[in-house]
């Protein structure tokens, strides 16, 4: 099993009030998407001093919400409005005052906005899931993503971009059957080796995974030649996010075997074990001690175990607008990252 040095080891500690979603308590409690308005009149010293003040070694701000509006002054996209379109040119210049890393963030499987106006692009019966679907790897989407990551590097030569959600049709990739669509028609011929069936019932198991893990590859080596092109130097690391270990289209994936650190939006056992086996020497390991609203997904106490293994730490938590603070229900769990950030100082 691969180990790391922890007596050199200095973990990166990462919790961000995420602005991709809201929490909200009427007409009873959820937890919808964000919408351009609700975080566009953020002061961003406020923001950076909450996060540098809670512990934080690098500050996180999304490019592009996964609701498909960004916090810079894109053109190829809706923006916050107002100073929401300069809400991450502002946190750049000051972490680069302060000397801290920078991280942002790009939603590769969903956009809420254009999954409504390009519902060509959506990957049959993937609504299933969630009203808004998940984009095809296979469509102009990934022309567009490509184009966004590019402008946005260009500006802002970020120390790590998270890509969140490299999913294929549904967050549970590995159970996901590969649906008959005219963006498939062609990859399916080159990788699979025979025209595309009619009927999803046509395709094998075999092919199945074989198709998904093709295309998910293509996509991944457009964003990585992106990034590479535009700014070397920034590091990228995906988010499935994994359900168990070693599923089948993740194994020896490029994915897992090239990018710069492997993401588990968890601090599930089996999965992080299972990452500090198969990681690179070269490669970082992060965990979620905070943040999934899954029952057991994340334990905030299991942060010095982790930190002892040699995993980074992550955490988020969602505000209810205008105050993009954690809502009162985290404090416990806040409390506990909190104490950890300090102690890790």
């Amino acid at each position: 099993m691969t180990t790391t040095d922890t007596s050199a080891f200095k973990p990166i500690k990462l919790f961000c009030c995420d602005l991709n979603w809201t929490y909200q308590d009427k007409p009873f409690i959820h937890y919808p998407p964000s919408a351009p308005h609700d975080w566009a009149f953020l002061n961003p010293r406020d923001y950076f001093g909450w996060h540098r003040e809670f512990g934080n070694s690098a500050i996180f701000c999304q490019a592009y919400t996964f609701g498909g509006y960004a916090f810079y002054p894109s053109r190829l996209g809706p923006l916050a409005p107002g100073p929401g379109s300069k809400l991450f040119p502002a946190l750049y210049a000051l972490a680069r005052q302060y000397g801290m890393s920078t991280w942002s963030y790009f939603c590769v499987g969903a956009d809420l906005s254009m999954s409504n106006l390009r519902d060509t692009w959506v990957v049959p019966t993937s609504r299933q899931y969630a009203p808004y679907g998940f984009l095809a790897p296979e469509s102009p989407w990934t022309d567009l993503l490509c184009a966004r990551i590019a402008e946005f590097l260009q500006a802002y030569p970020v120390d790590w971009l998270l890509f969140d959600w490299f999913v294929y049709g549904d967050l549970h990739t590995d159970a996901f059957l590969v649906q008959p669509a005219w963006f498939v028609k062609e990859p399916f011929l080159e990788i699979i080796g025979r025209p595309m069936p009619d009927v999803a019932e046509e395709i094998t198991p075999e092919e199945n995974l074989r198709y998904k893990r093709g295309v998910l590859a293509r996509q991944f080596h457009r964003i990585q030649k992106t990034v590479r092109q535009h700014s070397p130097t920034t590091r990228i690391i995906f988010n499935m996010p994994y359900w168990h270990a070693a599923e089948p289209v993740w194994v020896d994936h490029p994915m897992m075997q090239e990018s710069d650190g492997l993401f588990a939006e968890s601090s599930d056992v089996s999965v992080l074990e299972w990452l500090l086996k198969v990681r690179r020497p070269e490669q970082r390991v992060m965990t979620t001690v905070i943040g999934r609203i899954d029952e057991g997904q994340c334990d905030p106490h299991s942060w010095r175990h982790w930190v002892d293994r040699g995993c980074d730490l992550f955490g988020y938590a969602w505000g209810m607008p205008p105050d993009f603070r954690p809502h009162r229900s985290y404090d416990a769990g806040m409390q506990v990252i909190h104490n950890a950030f300090a102690e890790l100082s």
